[in-house]
């Protein structure tokens, strides 16, 4: 074992060689210290104690010529035993599925991302933790919340539709909700709506496209969220952000949302019911953060077979309560037109769990992506002192946001706020509390759904049908294209409508 660099380095960051993009993608999700080592000499590994390494890409015996006496190397290729599936590459899978959900005795039906990636997050980091600690390791993360703040809530309305008696109906019980809830607007559907365009004004408003569709075309794409765009901005309104309709994900949506400079979108086909992330895509991490949401939302019941929102209020009520005490992000989505504009049973609701947890950030979620962004650009170590005692240390300080450190002991953590660039903590003079892991009754996995596809699903997805898309604006630049745009004309020629 080589000496080059004898003394006991730092207790994090951790050093990441050669380890798969989904461990990157957690460990920034979790908010822990760690640095990618590109170029492998031993002076690349000298700025931290713990070193990650893939035992399927990197052999221990080559790796422990790198390091010293004074490293710890972890093999994360132990993590995959005991996974149904490769749990790294379940993590940056981007493919979605149908699933099925029995809530309250409904059968409820959505598309969403294939792999449960929080629940693998959780196992991951979980088990990873444990190793730390055996080795004599700390613990710690970022506050995944502004101090004091333990949970975040955001009420997502998607403006599919133009039926603004609704939408005004809906603006009434969102009263209670006007500071944690985020507006993404379909412009076909709103662009001539003034009075809806102008109650939105000074509110957390996005764009939904321009057509309420996501194409498999990349220049469809762009050109859906330019136009979209555009009129938004002539509005007045300062675009951030997009929600994809249907929750719908695909790589070249993600290339348009770059090509905008957009800082979040938030798309239940890629992630759902998770701390946001930067999605893996052609090789790289996207620029475009991913703010996810519960899937769940009143049209599922609707669907089902409910006759009104009771379910859908007791549903999603729960359904942040159970993420709040767990200390996680609490978002919610719903539709106004013929359903929460017609449904004030849901928003008081939220409104009620929210009055009973003050440590509840009432947040929109343009805010929540800032801070996220935020947070991830912070870079810290933390550097043993002696017996217990750690010197935390960042290298850029700044305090747009109030930040807190956590350390963790097994279910105890304690949260420490910060207020400088450089902090001495005594970890065993912390007040630490119980936090036991979530329960997970409610805001849970779905299972698949098992119903056989039909032929006409196939064919459907096969050529992107849909009937949103004026007939003359479909691309006809590949064979789908044209099937749809002909079978378009054919309808409209044989029913009247498209």
């Amino acid at each position: 074992m080589s000496e080059v660099h004898a003394a006991r380095p730092a207790a994090l960051p951790f050093l990441l060689w050669k380890t798969p993009p989904g461990l990157e993608l957690i460990l920034a999700q979790e908010g822990a210290a760690f640095e990618v080592v590109h170029d492998p000499h031993p002076f690349a590994f000298r700025g931290g104690r713990f070193v990650l390494f893939d035992g399927r890409r990197e052999s221990p015996a080559t790796l422990r010529l790198l390091l010293t006496s004074g490293h710890v190397a972890i093999d994360v290729d132990a993590f995959r035993k005991g996974e149904p599936v490769d749990p790294f590459d379940a993590l940056v899978d981007d493919r979605p599925m149908r699933a099925t959900w029995d809530v309250g005795g409904y059968t409820l039906r959505e598309r969403v991302a294939r792999r449960p990636k929080a629940a693998i997050r959780e196992r991951i980091i979980n088990r990873l933790r444990d190793e730390v600690l055996a080795r004599d390791g700390v613990w710690m993360r970022l506050a995944p919340f502004p101090h004091p703040f333990r949970s975040a809530f955001n009420l997502r309305v998607d403006l599919d539709e133009p039926v603004a008696e609704d939408y005004f109906r809906f603006a009434l019980a969102r009263n209670l909700l006007d500071d944690c809830t985020t507006h993404f607007v379909s412009t076909a559907a709103y662009q001539a709506e003034r009075e809806v365009l102008a109650d939105l004004a000074g509110r957390d408003a996005q764009s939904h496209g321009h057509y309420h569709y996501v194409y498999r075309d990349p220049e469809a794409n762009l050109r859906n969220l330019e136009r979209a765009d555009l009129i938004l901005r002539d509005r007045g309104f300062e675009v951030e952000g997009f929600a994809a309709p249907h929750g719908r994900w695909n790589a070249s949506l993600d290339d348009a949302m770059e090509a905008l400079g957009y800082s979040y979108s938030s798309d239940f086909q890629l992630g759902y019911d998770d701390l946001p992330f930067f999605p893996w895509k052609d090789g790289r991490f996207s620029k475009v953060l991913q703010v996810p949401v519960h899937p769940i939302c009143e049209g599922l019941f609707l669907d089902a077979g409910a006759a009104d929102g009771r379910c859908v209020a007791d549903h999603l009520a729960a359904v942040v309560a159970e993420k709040a005490d767990a200390g996680e992000p609490a978002f919610v989505y719903g539709h106004p037109e013929r359903r929460l504009g017609r449904m004030p049973e849901i928003p008081l609701a939220l409104a009620a769990t929210l009055d009973r947890r003050p440590l509840v950030w009432r947040t929109t979620l343009t805010e929540m992506a800032r801070w996220w962004r935020w947070r991830a650009s912070r870079k810290w170590l933390a550097i043993a002192r002696g017996p217990g005692r750690v010197k935390v240390q960042f290298d850029d300080w700044d305090a747009d946001y109030p930040l807190a450190l956590e350390v963790q002991r097994g279910d105890f953590r304690s949260l420490i706020p910060l207020s400088g660039p450089r902090t001495i903590l005594d970890l065993s003079a912390l007040a630490y509390e119980r936090r036991p892991t979530p329960a997970r009754r409610v805001a849970r996995p779905p299972e698949p759904d098992r119903r056989p596809a039909s032929w006409r699903q196939l064919v459907r997805q096969a050529i992107d049908w849909e009937t949103v898309t004026p007939v003359d604006e479909i691309p006809d630049a590949t064979l789908a294209g044209r099937v749809k745009k002909g079978l378009r004309r054919w309808k409209l020629q044989r029913t009247g409508t498209s």
